[in-house]
């Protein structure tokens, strides 16, 4: 599973989509878009909605009034992404519970 993400040379000549690309790392996600990089933690996104086509699909993000679709990306692609971005909101989500949050029951007498 890649962990960056852009449009396909079709997809992006067909969907005239420009020059984007999708980063996840451990508790961000990257969006880079004509060469500019602006980075966001995975807790501030507020919706990730993947828009499924035949070859291609489109990809919505919102960060608060921010709001970007991302389109050309093929649609394994955008499916990849989609549970990249759910794996990683969960696993940061573990990390920050608390530990005590993690500990097994105690078995009542």
């Amino acid at each position: 599973m890649p962990s960056t993400w852009q449009p396909s040379a079709w997809g992006k000549a067909l969907t005239s989509s420009g020059d984007w690309k999708l980063a996840l790392h451990d508790d961000s996600v990257t969006v880079t878009i004509g060469g500019v990089a602006i980075v966001t933690a995975l807790e501030d996104v507020e919706a990730v909605v993947v828009t499924h086509g035949l070859f291609w699909s489109q990809i919505r993000l919102e960060v608060g009034e921010w709001v970007n679709w991302f389109y050309g990306i093929r649609s394994k692609d955008a499916v990849a992404f989609e549970r990249a971005f759910a794996a990683a909101l969960q696993a940061l989500q573990l990390r920050s519970s608390p530990r005590s949050a993690m500990r097994r029951p105690t078995e009542q007498r």
